[in-house]
């Protein structure tokens, strides 16, 4: 390759903080596809094999409902609040306790401690994002196995670890 620069740029993995001046040492990880990237269309393949397309897209379908669902319940309950659209399976929330004047940094804080207590309980797993600056819970549905009985047992296991925290939180 004569542009060694962007045959590397294109297929390099390393974050920032890892990157050093190279000028005597070259990562051959950086050069290649079978060392830069995962292989994942043998994955997708598999995928639509064993659904089928019609069988995929209403799984997808299924999923979007699911969320818009869980969404649905978020945005009924005052002491929770949707912090973005949820077009697809993903709903990005967070908890806010009603009555509470707590700072963005104590809700924050909240939030953090609510995300443990609920992945703590191994019954489901929340990740977390930022929306706006703000700590954000995110339950993303994507497993073919989930149910709404999956979506309602994750709102429910929510709903009595944000109450148990509420009772044990400092207030100031």
């Amino acid at each position: 390759c004569r542009r060694m620069d962007v045959l590397r740029r294109a297929f390099s993995l390393v974050p920032e903080y890892l990157r050093t001046e190279e000028d005597e040492v070259r990562n051959f990880m950086d050069y290649g596809p079978q060392l830069g990237r995962r292989f994942r269309a043998l994955k997708l393949w598999m995928v639509i094999r064993y659904f089928g397309q019609e069988g995929l897209a209403a799984r997808i379908r299924e999923h979007i409902r699911l969320a818009q669902q869980f969404a649905a319940w978020v945005d009924a309950d005052p002491d929770f609040e949707r912090l973005a659209p949820t077009p697809l399976s993903t709903v990005c929330f967070r908890a806010r306790p009603r009555g509470w004047a707590l700072s963005e940094a104590d809700l924050d804080r909240f939030n953090e401690a609510l995300l443990e207590a609920v992945n703590a309980t191994g019954e489901c797993f929340l990740s977390h994002t930022r929306v706006r600056g703000r700590l954000a819970l995110r339950l993303a549905i994507g497993n073919v196995r989930t149910s709404e009985r999956h979506v309602r047992r994750a709102w429910d296991l929510l709903r009595a670890q944000a109450a148990r925290l509420q009772a044990e939180w400092p207030r100031a």
